[in-house]
């Protein structure tokens, strides 16, 4: 086919038919290896032309051209037994096509149309070829790194295979990249490798070597593998971060109190004792009295307890860290002073308990002493009863019983507090409650509960009137009794009494029990009946409220009698005229009001009650 194109031009060169071919071509096309790309081959013909032919050719690395494909306008056809055949195609716009694209394929590309009697021209373009780098590695240095290295220690390594081109490495450190210094150096220093892999990509790595110091303790490192993709974009690519074990020597140290600074007697002391150094040294606890130290305890963390401590604890204590690598100019030693408050547990001038007689007059004093002058007050319960130290008490009843307490305090140290209880016995005969004396019950039969409550000591019984078993519960202060019994006629007239005994003697209290039907609303009545009625009731307290009423009754009617009587001497008001009989018994009934009126009363007083005279008396219904 060569042979055929090259006559092809012979002949058109010999028809001396004018005309021109202009072919252009990128300078340089990207690829990714595995994936596909297209070469474009831009044509430009002028002039009359027959048939056109485009065919694509590769240069070798001694400059010898190799066909690869080619298409004119019937086919399209390409090259059996090269490296690109199955894998290049050329399209309609005689752009040649390779997929997938190996790593091989970064080499020369040409380009030739031919355009018959406007002759033939050709263009070139180079296929560069990227491929990705894998993920980079690191390798950390293990072993336990020092800041009293001479020289730069290995901090780790980084490696990231198959790139093309070669990636290269940079360093970074607590965020910033490091600069990369290939040479040896007495600060920091890399040393990076690249090796050609048999596929023809690349494997980087580095190894960083760094000068440590104190502050790099808490650093954090990591690599970053930088390669060019398609268009000569920068990609980046980080390892993962890690930090190393680093030995220093320590540079400061404290000694302090990790406890409460106001000490107590009793309690335990936590001390700190902490070196900066990497690792941690041991310490040794020392006491310190005059010029001498007496060695108590050591420890690899720092940490001291004195337990329950006293006051003859109190004093100066050193820690000493046993740093070998620190300078001498390194303190290595520091001491505290602890102060152990006390106080002394309240002492009073009787014992526990105190047993006095009903009505006695108590007072007992208390006293304490410490590191500081106490504060002494007396309480019961919630109450504050004295401030000066000294608890008086004056004729003293039960409620007087109970427990005391004198508590000792020093302000200045919170917490520090200590108590003495006193125990108070009142004795005497019983007290009796008092209370309602009086109950009263609706109807015969109901039930009702009494209560006697007694105070005294010795604790008194107490017992009932009645034969019926009490609910009893006592405290330190009482004795409570309760009783539940129906009201009967009996206890009605007897009442029931509870009786509270010791050996001081006794007491009673005696309830007095009534039956009084509830009352019902009744009709209005006459004054007459409420005379009555008021007369039914108990004399007694009451008597003098009945007279009062009867008084306000009579003197009511006598109103009503004489007003009837002016009326009748006026005329207003007639009244017949009846025969005179010796006796007249006459009932009038004005609902329950009954009047019974004798012989000897006049006309005119028959007829203020209402008599008429004129019809003749009512017949005698006995």
């Amino acid at each position: 086919m060569a042979l055929l194109a090259e006559i092809f031009l012979l002949v058109t060169a010999a028809a001396g038919v004018l005309g021109s071919v202009e072919v252009s071509l990128p300078e340089q096309v990207d690829a990714e290896v595995t994936h596909s790309v297209t070469i474009p081959c831009t044509h430009t013909i002028t002039g009359s032309h027959g048939n056109v032919m485009v065919e694509w050719f590769v240069l070798n690395k001694n400059g010898d051209r190799e066909r690869i494909a080619y298409k004119d306008q019937t086919s399209s056809v390409v090259d059996p037994g090269t490296g690109f055949t199955d894998r290049v195609s050329v399209d309609g716009d005689f752009g040649l096509t390779i997929s997938p694209v190996l790593l091989q394929d970064e080499q020369s590309f040409l380009c030739q149309v031919i355009a018959g009697a406007a002759g033939s021209h050709e263009g070139k373009t180079e296929l560069k070829v990227y491929d990705s780098p894998e993920q980079p590695e690191v390798t950390s240095n293990l072993a336990i790194l020092s800041v009293t290295e001479q020289l730069p220690s290995e901090i780790g390594s980084c490696t990231s295979r198959n790139g093309y081109p070669a990636p290269s490495v940079v360093w970074y450190k607590d965020g910033a990249p490091l600069d990369t210094i290939t040479t040896h150096h007495r600060h920091m220093y890399m040393t990076p490798r690249v090796v050609k892999e048999t596929s023809g990509l690349y494997t980087v790595s580095s190894q960083l070597y760094l000068k440590l110091e104190k502050k790099d303790k808490d650093s954090e490192f990591w690599c970053q593998v930088r390669y060019r993709g398609v268009g000569g974009e920068e990609r980046r690519l980080d390892s993962e971060r890690f930090t190393i074990s680093l030995h220093y020597h320590t540079e400061h140290m404290t000694f302090n109190l990790a406890s409460n600074t106001d000490i107590k007697e009793g309690e335990d002391v936590r001390m700190k004792c902490e070196a900066d150094g990497f690792p941690q040294p041991e310490y040794i606890l020392y006491r310190v009295v005059g010029e001498e130290e007496q060695e108590l305890e050591t420890s690899k963390d720092g940490w001291f307890m004195l337990k329950h401590v006293r006051r003859n604890d109190s004093g100066t204590y050193r820690c000493e860290a046993l740093d070998f690598d620190a300078p001498e100019d390194v303190e290595l030693r520091k001491d505290i002073s602890i102060f152990v408050h006390y106080l002394q547990p309240p002492e009073l001038t009787t014992k526990s308990p105190l047993t006095v007689q009903l009505g006695q007059d108590v007072e007992v004093s208390c006293s304490s002493h410490g590191s500081a002058t106490p504060k002494i007050i007396w309480r019961k319960g919630k109450d504050h009863l004295s401030h000066s130290g000294t608890l008086s008490l004056r004729k003293v009843g039960y409620k007087s019983s109970g427990t005391y307490v004198c508590e000792a305090s020093v302000p200045s140290v919170r917490g520090l507090v200590r108590t003495r209880q006193l125990k108070v016995l009142v004795e005497g005969k019983p007290s009796m409650e008092t209370g309602r004396l009086e109950v009263t019950v609706g109807r015969e039969g109901d039930r009702v509960t009494l209560t006697c409550t007694s105070s005294g000591h010795p604790s008194p019984k107490i017992a009932w009137s009645v034969d019926k078993q009490p609910v009893v519960s006592s405290s330190d202060q009482a004795v409570v009794s309760k009783v539940s019994l129906p009201v009967t006629a009996a206890l009605v007239q007897t009442g029931v009494s509870c009786n509270a005994s010791n050996k001081y003697g006794w007491s009673q209290r005696h309830f007095r029990l009534s039956v009084v039907p509830p009352t019902t609303e009744t009709p209005v009545t006459s004054g007459v009946d409420s005379i009555r009625k008021a007369g039914s009731q108990e004399s007694g307290g009451g008597g003098v409220v009945v007279v009062v009423v009867v008084v306000i009754c009579v003197l009511l009617l006598l109103l009503v009698l004489g007003l009837l009587f002016c009326l009748h001497k006026r005329g207003k008001l007639h009244c017949g005229k009846s025969e005179k009989k010796d006796t007249v018994n006459t009932e009038v009934r004005n609902d329950d009001i009954v009047v019974e009126m004798k012989s000897g009363q006049s006309a005119e007083t028959s007829g203020l009650l209402g008599v008429n005279m004129e019809k003749g008396p009512r017949p005698d219904r006995r």
